[in-house]
């Protein structure tokens, strides 16, 4: 009797292995795609101790070699506005971008002194998101230790005053970059004259090279993307005026 109750132990035991939350959740070895969208429900409560919906299934696919995955866009049942890119495979890998929530309003306040009180910046916008990672972030964690994983970014609009010479642009923007730069915080930053007028743009990997002669290239290279950008709009618009008569 005694060994019977061992055998079955052991059977129960290896069973939960291949399931989520102990014998609670969802294998993620999944062949479907509802099979795909419980285990990612199943995994987002164990890891975040919370409740969610998908809103939208962007793809699942299987693939010829065994491989199976799913992309959802899931939101916090408690908060809809708190939403996530989750990304899973049969494999057991992982991904979400959920973490942000804990801190993200820490980061806005460390990144918004960075605008304030220049009188050549009229306006901006900050938006922090996160890097879909297999980092477990339990919102525990300090923000210095979140900032060093670099798993975010700081989606940020500038809105210069009009009226300025491209190197008068380029020395204000000049000035914000090497203030980014100290931050150490994760920007992309573009910056405008107006709303439909972007005239520069830098990614985290570009904001090495602040100097003006840089920027005022890297602004040629923004104008004329832009121009080819109005050319083509212009160009598929008669061609679509051409083609309906």
């Amino acid at each position: 009797m005694r060994y019977k109750k061992i055998v079955l132990s052991i059977i129960a035991s290896a069973l939960c292995l291949g399931l989520l939350n102990g014998c609670s959740g969802y294998s993620y070895d999944f062949n479907s795609s509802d099979e795909a969208q419980k285990y990612v429900l199943a995994k987002l409560k164990d890891k975040y101790n919370e409740e969610f919906i998908i809103t939208e299934v962007k793809k699942y696919k299987e693939e010829k070699i065994g491989l199976n995955w799913i992309m959802v866009e899931v939101s916090s049942k408690e908060n809809s506005s708190q939403t996530a890119t989750v990304y899973a495979r049969n494999t057991g890998l992982f991904e979400d971008n959920y973490h942000i929530y804990y801190y993200s309003d820490k980061i806005k306040e460390l990144a918004t002194p960075l605008f304030q009180d220049k009188p050549f910046i009229r306006n901006y916008q900050l938006e922090v998101q996160g890097h879909t990672t297999t980092t477990e972030w339990n919102g525990k964690e300090s923000v210095e230790e979140y900032l060093k994983k670099r798993e975010y970014e700081i989606e940020t609009s500038i809105y210069l005053n009009e009226g300025k010479t491209d190197k008068e642009y380029a020395e204000e923007i000049s000035y914000i970059m090497q203030e980014i730069v100290e931050s150490d915080l994760v920007f992309n930053i573009s910056v405008y004259t107006n709303d439909n007028n972007l005239i520069f743009y830098s990614l985290p990997e570009q904001h090495s090279q602040p100097e003006v002669e840089v920027i005022l290239e890297k602004m040629e290279d923004v104008k004329r993307q832009q121009e080819t950008k109005k050319d083509y709009k212009e160009w598929k618009k008669q061609n679509n005026a051409t083609n309906s008569e």
